[in-house]
């Protein structure tokens, strides 16, 4: 009896190896997958030959051969360098973040990896090369944001060996550009590139033939977004860009009145507009009802032109703007922006002259967005003032609110405030991230 009993237990074992053997592909979440490490030694196994993707918030919690060890046969990687205080020069150049040890380790061990993340690190041009020359072949998505240390003459290196990148991204990154021979390579040798951006870096040396060439061979090309230029210079990557959904970018320079034979891609649904003002505001108007995402950071619009904008966006999902926007423009966004998901205002270079024009928020924006954006997920403001009846209209509308972050700028008097409303109960709920700084230094 004890043996039958004792075979039937190695049976099940076995049973319950092959069936998560079987699972482990389909479980996604990385904390799902630490918690099923922890079994069993056999499970421990199956999960690090099954895991194919990692996340490390620091590149020094291990180290490159460590990572290689526990998971040989990941296909994505991104590592974080320095800290978000670098953004503030709060953290001295010599502190470290190198990509070096990470490269040389994939070039070595990593056989299946086709997509690579680095954020706030250190990069050099020899790290794009090698990296290029041993995974070039394979490697789908590159992503070096806000990063560092290299030049134009590293990207010649991936644009030309790296035939398979549907993604390339390098948004705030400091680039030394010595030429624009790394986007010539890229429109010669790719034909599946779906994303490339190089938004807010030093870039301009752009032949906007190289761009055009990129729209009509790569078919599925959804998301660009580039440095500052003329945008009525890329009217024939507009024409060409078929399947665009996104674009950020290119500025407003000259008279408004050329710009009216200017036509956006049919499908285009996320846009950002640099330097626009109120005479090129109805470029937009035509293919306003279809905008999912506008990021409004760098547009010259007052107070009045937010509104009038707005008011034509009612599927509009994720906002980035001014406090330039007020209270006002809060208002009309509550009115017609119900789809509204993600809502970003940043503090303007020039708020304090845009004050006459009500270009400041308080609770009345934030009540009124609270009570009219009942899908919001994610809210990152400054404010001018705040009370609790505000935090309390959040904690009580905003079921889905997992992400808050409210910055209190300068102002004379301030309302005494507690955390003790129905925001606390939204903090229980759904909150994930709750960086509130109430300081009246901003």
């Amino acid at each position: 009896m004890a043996d039958r009993n004792h075979h039937a237990h190695l049976r099940a074992h076995k049973m319950s190896d092959v069936v998560f053997e079987c699972v482990a592909p389909y479980i996604h979440d990385s904390r799902d997958r630490q918690s099923v490490s922890l079994v069993c030694r056999r499970w421990y196994e199956v999960e690090s030959h099954t895991r194919k993707h990692v996340m490390m918030a620091l590149c020094y919690a291990a180290t490159p051969a460590q990572l290689s060890r526990r998971f040989p046969y990941l296909e994505s990687v991104k590592l974080k360098g320095k800290p978000r205080a670098a953004m503030y020069n709060l953290i001295p150049d010599d502190w470290g973040g190198f990509v070096a040890p990470w490269v040389e380790e994939i070039a070595r061990s990593f056989v299946c990896l086709k997509a690579v993340h680095f954020r706030r690190m250190i990069v050099t041009d020899e790290d794009l090369e090698l990296l290029a020359r041993s995974r070039g072949h394979a490697l789908q998505v590159l992503k070096l944001d806000k990063c560092s240390g290299f030049s134009t003459d590293g990207l010649l290196h991936i644009c030309r060996l790296c035939r398979n990148l549907n993604t390339l991204f390098l948004e705030e990154s400091q680039i030394r550009e010595k030429d624009g021979e790394w986007l010539h390579e890229l429109a010669l040798n790719n034909t599946v590139l779906e994303s490339l951006n190089f938004y807010m870096t030093d870039l301009s040396q752009v032949d906007f033939k190289d761009l055009e060439l990129i729209a009509r061979k790569c078919k599925s090309l959804v998301s660009v977004k580039i440095g500052d230029c003329e945008i009525l210079d890329l009217v024939g990557f507009f024409q060409a860009a078929a399947s665009l959904e996104e674009f950020s970018g290119a500025c407003f320079n000259d008279q408004g009145e050329r710009y009216g034979t200017l036509s956006y891609p049919s499908r285009l649904c996320r846009l950002g507009l640099n330097y626009i003002s109120t005479n090129e505001m109805p470029i937009v108007f035509p293919f306003a009802s279809r905008l999912k995402k506008l990021d409004l950071l760098y547009a010259l619009l007052d107070t009045e032109d937010h509104c009038h904008l707005l008011s034509k966006c009612p599927n509009l999902e994720v906002l980035e703007t001014r406090n330039v926007i007020g209270d006002r423009g809060m208002v009309v966004l509550a009115q017609f922006c119900k789809k509204l998901q993600r809502l970003r205002i940043e503090r303007g270079d020039d708020e304090q002259e845009m004050e006459d024009e009500e270009g400041i928020v308080s609770q009345i924006g934030i009540t009124a967005i609270s009570e009219g954006c009942l899908d919001l997920q994610y809210i990152a403001v400054y404010v001018s003032d705040i009370t609790n009846a505000a935090l309390e209209s959040m904690g009580m509308h905003l079921k889905n609110l997992n992400d808050f972050r409210v910055v209190l700028l300068d102002r004379e008097e301030i309302y005494p405030l507690t955390m003790e409303s129905e925001l606390c109960y939204v903090a229980a709920r759904s909150l994930e991230d709750l960086p509130s700084i109430f300081d009246p230094e901003g």
